[in-house]
């Protein structure tokens, strides 16, 4: 008898569970909002709806550090000899992207990754359609030989190498992970760039939200140092980057390093990260051009 009745049980709560599934709302889970729907294909995890709400960053009125408002930082004297060339960023660190940012970075949801990633990467599209076109406007127009037809070429703009802001060893024991380390990593996997662990954090700082914007850059100015194999990894970078001429020689086109980070507040860490890549780039007199990509922009 209790096994009939215990058959009984198990069957009805099979059926119980298949009306359940065909009558919930096709499609999955959205990672964000908890509905249920046809989750988008560009943007790993997250519904049509939530792909609506993301604040991009689509119209530009800071050229340097990519701000989509006024940005009065720029505008300040000693603001213009950072160490980096421009910042781009793919949003606005709006209520939203704090707390998406938040549940990976410091919740550990693993499974934000790869939307916060593709974030990243088309963000980074953009970046590069923006200097291809601002190159192809300073590149002259190729001159003809008399006996060959003239051939035109498009500049194209391209990092030589992806390297990221690194944390301390008590944040990174914290987290079980670097989130800059892990954006670099994706977007140099999607787009095919190599990824050099450049450098790394001498001081383990506080956390910068609480602080002002004089406080950070203070804070920053001595917190990070090249890598003990940092100067080796610059040097064989330039290398292969730069073909010998017919004397002999390397051209002094200086290698290009895009440097990640998660959000851009005044950039002072960024800046930091900058300088010492530059200083230990001209220390083997080896040109170098910083430019910086992050996620969001405050």
């Amino acid at each position: 008898m209790f096994n009939w009745f215990s058959n009984i049980s198990d069957h009805a709560q099979h059926l119980t569970q298949r009306l359940h599934h065909l009558l919930a709302p096709p499609g999955a889970t959205c990672l964000t909002c908890g509905a249920r729907a046809i989750l988008s294909s560009l943007y790993p995890g997250i519904c049509p709806r939530c792909v609506e709400l993301i604040p991009w960053i689509r119209s530009i009125r800071c050229l340097r550090c990519g701000r989509g408002v006024g940005c009065p930082d720029c505008a300040r004297l000693h603001m213009q000899n950072r160490s980096f060339i421009l910042n781009r960023s793919a949003v606005q660190y709006n209520p939203l992207m704090k707390e998406w940012i938040g549940m990976y970075k410091f919740r550990g949801h693993e499974r934000y990754a790869p939307l916060l990633t593709a974030l990243l990467i088309q963000a980074f599209q953009a970046m590069s359609e923006e200097q291809n076109a601002a190159l192809a406007k300073e590149t002259p127009a190729p001159v003809a030989h008399p006996a060959t037809p003239a051939q035109q070429t498009k500049p194209q703009w391209r990092p030589d190498a992806v390297t990221y802001v690194p944390v301390s060893g008590e944040r990174l024991a914290e987290r079980g992970f670097n989130q800059a380390e892990q954006l670099a990593a994706g977007l140099a996997t999607a787009c095919r760039l190599p990824i050099i662990d450049l450098l790394q954090r001498q001081i383990n700082t506080t956390k910068q939200s609480f602080k002002s914007r004089g406080e950070r850059i203070e804070t920053m100015k001595k917190a990070f140092s090249i890598n003990p194999d940092g100067m080796q990894l610059i040097e064989e970078l330039y290398r292969r980057s730069h073909l010998p001429t017919q004397k002999g020689m390397s051209h002094a086109k200086p290698i290009q390093i895009l440097l990640i980070d998660d959000i851009y507040t005044t950039g002072s860490t960024l800046d930091a990260c900058g300088q010492v890549i530059l200083n230990a780039g001209f220390s083997m007199e080896i040109p170098v051009e910083i430019y910086t990509l992050t996620l969001a922009r405050s």
